[in-house]
């Protein structure tokens, strides 16, 4: 089963299948983490700027629960997490020279050069963050991945 501290569980390097030669690495969530992915996928939706959610739910209303599209999102690991969420609390590391962490503004001192604010997470284009948040959710909840109801049942049962 592995350590219950979620901070120990770091991956090995995962390759970027879509930039070769680079990697990222990624932790376990804790619970707190996970349940702030969920909470903000929640307040997402409320608030109505879930990027996928209305195009989902219109399909849903009109075809029913059993229409593929929909289907497809319930099968979705993501789905009720917020991506950035994820790659926020789970990115350990890349092979990337910009800083996984945010780096806030500081004004230079004469004579001396300021630093400019930079945020790769949020620079990062959709493929990517989907990539990674994946990544950290397959780490966090493996019988999310499992091809079955009961894979998935007996996964949680030995979790």
């Amino acid at each position: 089963m592995g350590s219950p501290f979620a901070r120990l569980i770091v991956s090995d390097p995962v390759p970027l299948p879509f930039d070769e030669g680079q990697w990222v690495q990624v932790r376990k969530l804790t619970g707190r983490e996970i349940e702030a992915a969920a909470d903000a996928h929640r307040s997402g939706l409320t608030s109505g700027s879930a990027r996928a959610w209305p195009a989902i739910f219109r399909r849903a209303i009109e075809k029913g629960a059993s229409d593929p599209v929909v289907l497809k999102a319930l099968a979705d690991p993501l789905t009720g997490y917020d991506r950035f969420a994820l790659v926020r609390s789970g990115l350990v590391a890349w092979s990337y020279p910009q800083s996984v962490t945010p780096i806030a503004a500081k004004a230079g001192r004469p004579g001396a050069a300021a630093v400019e604010a930079s945020d790769a997470i949020e620079d990062l284009d959709d493929e990517a963050v989907d990539f990674i948040a994946t990544e950290i959710l397959r780490l966090t909840k493996p019988a999310l991945f499992l091809a079955t109801e009961e894979g998935a049942e007996a996964a949680q049962k030995n979790d």
